[in-house]
């Protein structure tokens, strides 16, 4: 018999989760299951999203919501996107005594009610989260997956097209590294335009400036909104769940677990990866400048710092 993916979304009472669940009801990835210690709130997520249908033409009418965690039984992807949002002025690594228990405690039902799933992580601070969830769930690396990069690249893009004129969708650019304002790598080296090199179209101080406003991108948005962002990395995360639902093989830089790749082993950071029905199927490797493998190297090194700290956590 056909059946439809499973995805649960843990956290789904809040804004990040409730886009996630938005995206992926308009776009028809699966069945959704909607998680939340306030499981009337998922109820009316749930509801919300399922009464947009009539205007947008999506079938969202099969979703369960509550707060009892067995609801994600037999789930094929869960989306975690529970723990407590950064506000104005606070670091990400701040964030880990607070979120780490939380991840901690979910990722054990994980284990339980869904052990053949592949577990996407959204919270904060992400890769010391993927570490955690990982370490907790004993999942192969290619099952848990840390949705990082990919918002952080979208940013990238959008600050290139701002800065050139230029349609997004001809900028094609990644961001590796550390999900963290200090940490992450830009790469100037291959970002392009159109097929033309960034660098033969942006003046060096105006790149620069290109780089820095994508490293500040989540803070900035914290400033303005007095919360994090939710729609660009609920859109962002529900990218992952669909090439990993309909097999697409999408290469979207991804917080995973390395195993000699750009010279790193057993430490979680973002890279190019393709996404299929496994999850992370395989990790990609490309040349950086010299610049960047220095920066790449430092975020690297902060990361392993904040898995030790999550380490005091497991």
């Amino acid at each position: 018999m056909l059946k439809r993916p499973k995805i649960a979304i843990v956290g789904a009472g809040g804004n990040v989760g409730a886009a996630v669940a938005h995206w992926a009801a308009v776009k028809e990835l699966g069945d959704l299951v909607l998680i939340d210690l306030k499981g009337s709130v998922a109820q009316g997520r749930g509801l919300d999203l399922t009464q947009c249908s009539p205007f947008e033409g999506f079938n969202n009418t099969s979703f369960v919501a509550g707060e009892d965690p067995a609801l994600m039984k037999d789930a094929d992807v869960v989306v975690m996107t529970a723990g407590v949002p950064r506000k104005p002025g606070q670091s990400r690594e701040e964030l880990i005594n607070i979120n780490a228990g939380i991840v901690r405690d979910i990722c054990a039902n994980v284990k339980k009610y869904a052990p053949e799933s592949i577990l996407v992580v959204v919270s904060n601070p992400l890769d010391a989260m993927v570490f955690v969830a990982k370490q907790v769930t004993g999942f192969p690396r290619e099952r848990v997956i840390g949705s990082a990069g990919i918002l952080d690249s979208a940013r990238y893009r959008t600050n290139i097209a701002l800065a050139t004129g230029a349609s997004v969708e001809d900028v094609s650019a990644i961001v590796l590294g550390a999900h963290t304002d200090k940490d992450m790598v830009p790469v100037t080296s291959t970002a392009t335009v159109g097929g033309v090199p960034l660098t033969k179209i942006l003046a060096a101080d105006k790149l620069s400036e290109v780089v820095e406003k994508t490293k500040k991108g989540g803070a900035e948005l914290t400033a303005l909104i007095g919360t994090s962002a939710w729609l660009a990395p609920g859109a962002g995360t529900s990218l992952m769940v669909e090439s990993i639902v309909r097999n697409q093989g999408r290469l979207l830089p991804c917080s995973i677990e390395l195993n000699g790749e750009f010279g790193v082993k057993g430490c979680f950071v973002g890279v190019p990866v393709k996404l299929g029905m496994k999850g992370a199927e395989k990790v990609y490797e490309f040349e950086l400048s010299a610049q960047e493998k220095e920066a790449f190297a430092n975020s690297v090194k902060a990361n392993q710092e904040l898995m030790e700290i999550a380490k005091t956590f497991l």
